[in-house]
C-alpha cells in the first residue's frame, strides 16, 4: 500500500511540474520595421501601428555608434532600426508580444 500510495505522489508531482512549463512557442508572427523610440526599438507594421516586443530570451537592444540594435544572445547584432524583421510569439495578458525562438531580417535597411 506504501509503495503505491508514493507512486501516486510522484506521477501528481510529475505531472504537475509538466504543466506548469512552458511547451513551445505560440504560433503567431510579427512582421515589421524596427523603430527606435526612445531607448527601446519597436515593430511598425505595414498599417503604420507600432507594438511594443518583449525580445526573445537572449535578445537585447542597445546603443552601437549613436543607432538601436537589436542583439543575440552572443553579442551579435542581428538587426538595426530601419530593419525589416519577423518573430513568432504571442501577446501576452500584458498587450506586449512576446517573442519566442529566433528573430530574422526580412529586408535589413540599406543605410545599415
Amino acid at each position: 500500500m506504501k509503495a503505491f500510495i508514493m507512486a501516486a505522489m510522484l506521477a501528481v508531482s510529475a505531472v504537475g511540474s509538466v504543466a506548469g512549463c512552458e511547451m513551445g512557442c505560440p504560433t503567431a508572427l510579427a512582421e515589421g520595421v524596427l523603430v527606435a523610440i526612445g531607448q527601446d526599438l519597436v515593430l511598425r507594421a505595414t498599417t503604420g501601428e507600432t507594438n511594443a516586443i518583449a525580445w526573445p530570451s537572449g535578445y537585447s537592444v542597445r546603443q552601437e555608434s549613436g543607432r538601436l540594435v537589436l542583439a543575440d544572445r552572443f553579442g551579435t547584432i542581428e538587426a538595426r532600426d530601419g530593419d525589416r524583421i519577423g518573430v513568432a510569439g504571442g501577446v501576452g495578458v500584458d498587450n506586449v508580444f512576446h517573442g519566442c525562438g529566433d528573430v530574422w531580417v526580412e529586408a535589413p535597411n540599406p543605410a545599415g
